[in-house]
């Protein structure tokens, strides 16, 4: 994992970043006040300030502590399965568990407009891709050295493909157009990857035998 995602496990410190993305995904990104933050985290504004000494250095560091637990939490899926396709399996379940859902697809669509404007928010933002990009690409890889995968166009463009329908997706659940949620969401994923690597699956998502 890259250095500059640094992931805060102590009781106060983690608790004020976690409540600086549960705000971002109440109040939007640009509203978010440091007395915002106090107040939900259960702090002073004194204690806040010792530790971050302005509001942008707050907002990096909670969202370099965001992405850290995401590519960590990606990098852990990875590493349990064996088989390229319940390893890409495992990684759709996991950005779509249900706990927080909707506010995690509403806390990224702010922060992914707030780093358009950001140099070292849009870094961040980047190695988020990049931790989606590199399990994601190696299942694909070892998919099709096996044989149980097959595509008719450049690995790196499945790739993107696949991680710009997981971002359309979550716009559509953060906004809540479409009839999106998280279960329709994961199983039309799954089946557009499917048809993405021509791994033919039944009904219930299930592989089918070629």
């Amino acid at each position: 994992m890259d250095a500059a995602l640094q992931i805060r496990t102590d009781g106060q410190r983690g608790r004020i970043l976690e409540s600086v993305i549960e705000l971002i995904a109440e109040m939007g990104y640009e509203r978010v006040r440091l007395r915002d933050v106090a107040k939900r985290a259960g702090v002073s504004i004194g204690t806040l300030q010792h530790y971050y000494e302005t509001r942008d250095g707050l907002m990096l560091a909670a969202f370099a502590h965001h992405t850290g637990k995401i590519v960590q939490g990606l990098e852990e899926i990875a590493a349990r399965h064996t088989d390229p396709w319940d390893r890409i399996r495992g990684l759709v379940d996991y950005i779509t568990q249900p706990r927080g859902f909707r506010n995690r697809c509403l806390s990224y669509m702010e922060i992914a407009a707030a780093s358009s404007r950001d140099k070292e928010l849009r870094h961040l933002f980047g190695l988020q891709y990049d931790g989606w990009r590199a399990p994601m690409k190696a299942a694909i890889e070892e998919g099709l050295a096996s044989g149980a995968f097959r595509v008719s166009f450049d690995v790196d463009e499945v790739v993107d493909l696949i991680l710009t329908q997981i971002d359309g997706m979550e716009v559509a659940v953060a906004t809540q157009v479409a009839g999106m949620t998280r279960t329709r969401m994961r199983d039309a994923l799954l089946r557009v990857i499917s048809v993405h690597l021509d791994f033919p699956l039944s009904a219930d998502l299930t592989p089918l035998p070629r």
